[in-house]
Parts: structure tokens; C-alpha cells; sequence
């Protein structure tokens, strides 16, 4: 049996939505909770990627304040999730991968 390869590493297997979307998340760690603004990269019922100027920790709970939208296949208003990884592309640019935990 062949084994299917997607050329990079990659672990959310539901189908992603592409998106391109400035949102507000809430870094939520225990001492304090700071918001802030993230593009939105893509987004699938298990999680997202987005964009960010500084690195976040992994296993932060961040809160995601996402108006519904047309293009987007999975709605989401204040949900949380817990970042996966934090990759820096660029001397400002860091891309998430967030687990979506619940929806409010």
C-alpha cells in the first residue's frame, strides 16, 4: 500500500480554508491577559494559523474574537484554543498553530 506524503509536516488533516483576515485575540497566561491583533492564515474545524509580530509561547490559551464571515467554512465568535507551535518566518513574523478547545 502506498503511503500518501503531503510534502510538509502538517498536523491538522480536516480541510483548511484559506483566509486573510485581520482578528483580535486575547493572550490569556496566568498572570495577565493582553490583547492583540493577528491575521488569520487559515482555518479548519480543529484549528487555525495566524500571523503575528512576536512570538507566543507554546501552550498559551488565547481567546478569539471572530466575527462571522462569508469566506470562512467554520464560524467562530470567542472561541479558545491553545497554540501548537510558534514558528518565526521573518525578523517580525510568527505563525501560530492554535487547537481550538471550545466555542462559546
Amino acid at each position: 500500500m502506498h503511503k500518501f506524503e503531503q510534502g510538509f509536516d502538517d498536523h491538522r488533516m480536516c480541510f483548511r480554508t484559506m483566509v486573510n483576515q485581520e482578528i483580535t485575540i486575547t493572550l490569556i497566561d496566568e498572570e495577565s491577559s493582553i490583547d492583540t491583533t493577528a491575521n488569520c492564515r487559515d482555518i479548519s474545524e480543529t484549528g487555525l494559523a495566524l500571523e503575528i509580530g512576536h512570538p507566543v509561547d507554546i501552550g498559551t490559551i488565547i481567546k478569539i474574537h471572530l466575527d462571522n464571515d462569508d469566506q470562512m467554512s467554520v464560524p467562530l465568535t470567542d472561541c479558545r484554543a491553545k497554540v501548537v507551535r510558534c514558528e518565526q518566518e521573518n525578523n517580525d513574523l510568527f505563525v501560530l498553530a492554535a487547537q481550538i478547545i471550545d466555542t462559546e
